[in-house]
């Protein structure tokens, strides 16, 4: 019998369950473990993906930002930059998941973290693009951990009816570091820019470096590996009997080893292959919002000068990070509150596909293009709901993080080349596929959520009548969570 069937099961949302020891732990006790978990894992959580947002996506900023002139830089080893980072995080994404499901995550998802700090401090002073290339590279290697593996720890800890809230919570640091990174450019290019004889952006590196490093460090200390097993120091034996009972009332299984009944499992059901088409259509078509610094930099007034100064070029896409990142809240609530994950995926995919026509067809005014890349930056808020639901049908941790694990891989393999034909950097900021691209992906993005759902409600009516043949309760934890709240 494994750790969390030890614990009984209940049949209804009461939180009055027993310990082995028949200690009744009440709905007051499991909310301060709550607010203890939520304080320690998704605070850590929320500062490590925004570090790791801002060392993978600063090097645009420093481009913008002088580096393109002090090393005679041209768009395409821009793209290059962005493919020797991809090609690393898809290598090694999966070998990272598998040795999750061996190793703590205290004792693998800081060590990787502290490891692209020091590369993204080297950064500063490379001196040649080829350099650049090559600390890229292990950069995206070191963070191939990062987002599936912080994904992987939430999914074990949090129930169907808090996950998607929480996955949005940690994934508002997405837009939270493209805003704090604009913020901390514009802030260094006025004060920093030449101190002591370095680059503005070179300065840019240097602090995203210590914050890196700092924020691994409490890694160490806040990561609390699974439910029922944690040797975490903030969480106390009680903690971790309700963490293992809750896990056990929806049906959760506790974290064993990857075996290859699970890999039969994960590669020959459904789940995988209609996530990844819901997943992975939308996160290319996301890519559409990368290029609006680039816009933004090439506008021009009638005599030629530059609209906008190197400051407002930072400044002026915070707008559509505060709007993704209130979204992203937005929508993961509602799917809670609702538990109709197809529907707000939908909504926010119609939303982001009005934004790529607004651009696939380029108007000649200014504010209405603007209004087509603002609205492609609800694209972002679409992945905490459907990892949500991915985990809501698959109640084996090791089936999530290999799901997890291949599509972003794919996602990132797939991304690494082929920006450089349908976004190439001679068409910038106008071009000729991408925008129609990303409109086509978002499309697909919306047939497989459709698909997602069909086979869920097909899983679900089978379950049901599986638990009334046996008198079960059925083994799917949405049916125990949302239950009056079915999706039409």
């Amino acid at each position: 019998m494994n750790q969390y069937s030890e614990t009984p099961r209940v049949e209804s949302t009461s939180f009055d369950l027993d310990y082995e020891d028949h200690q009744p732990y009440t709905r007051q006790r499991e909310r301060r473990f709550l607010w203890k978990l939520d304080v320690c894992l998704i605070s850590w959580a929320w500062l490590a993906y925004l570090i790791k947002q801002i060392d993978s996506s600063n090097y645009k900023t420093a481009y913008v930002s002088g580096m393109k002139e002090d090393m005679k830089l041209n768009g395409n080893e821009l793209n290059y930059l962005n493919t020797y980072f991809k090609v690393g995080y898809a290598i090694f994404l999966i070998p990272s998941q598998i040795v999750l499901t061996r190793v703590r995550p205290s004792l693998w998802l800081p060590p990787l973290e502290l490891s692209w700090g020091v590369m993204t401090g080297l950064m500063a002073a490379a001196h040649s693009v080829k350099g650049m290339y090559a600390l890229r590279f292990f950069i995206g290697a070191f963070e191939a951990s990062s987002y599936p593996g912080i994904v992987s720890v939430l999914c074990n800890w949090y129930t169907p009816s808090e996950l998607a809230t929480r996955i949005a919570l940690f994934g508002t640091s997405y837009p939270a570091a493209s805003m704090f990174v604009s913020f901390m450019q514009v802030s260094i290019q006025s004060t920093l820019n030449g101190a002591h004889g370095i680059s503005g952006w070179r300065w840019l590196f240097i602090f995203n470096a210590i914050m890196t490093i700092l924020v691994a460090i409490a890694g160490f200390f806040l990561v609390p590996d699974s439910p029922g097993t944690t040797k975490a120091y903030w969480m106390s034996d009680e903690d971790n009997r309700i963490s293992a009972s809750r896990m056990a009332r929806v049906h959760k299984q506790p974290p064993t080893r990857l075996t290859k009944a699970i890999l039969k499992k994960t590669f020959t059901g459904w789940p995988l292959y209609i996530f990844f088409g819901a997943y992975a259509f939308a996160a290319w078509a996301a890519d559409a919002n990368s290029w609006f610094m680039l816009w933004l930099k090439a506008l021009t007034h009638p005599d030629g000068s530059k609209r906008f100064t190197i400051q407002e070029i930072n400044a002026i896409p915070i707008g559509g990070f505060a709007l993704m990142l209130i979204l992203m809240l937005l929508f993961a609530w509602l799917s809670s509150r609702t538990g109709w994950r197809a529907t707000w995926v939908t909504v926010q995919n119609i939303l982001f596909l009005i934004g790529c026509i607004i651009l696939s067809v380029w108007p000649g005014g200014i504010p209405i293009k603007m209004v087509g890349f603002f609205l492609t930056y609800t694209a972002n808020a679409i992945s905490p709901i459907l990892v949500a639901w991915m985990a809501d049908v698959c109640p084996i941790p090791e089936e999530r993080a290999m799901i997890i694990g291949v599509t972003v891989s794919l996602v990132y393999a797939m991304d690494s080349w082929m920006n450089l034909f349908i976004y190439p950097a001679s068409q910038a900021p106008k071009y000729k596929v991408g925008y129609k691209a990303a409109a086509a992906f978002t499309v697909a993005s919306i047939i497989f959520t459709g698909i997602f759902k069909k086979f869920e409600t097909r899983d679900k009516r089978l379950s049901a009548a599986k638990a009334a043949e046996n008198s079960i309760s059925p083994q799917h934890g949405r049916e125990m969570e949302f239950e009056d709240t079915e999706e039409k």
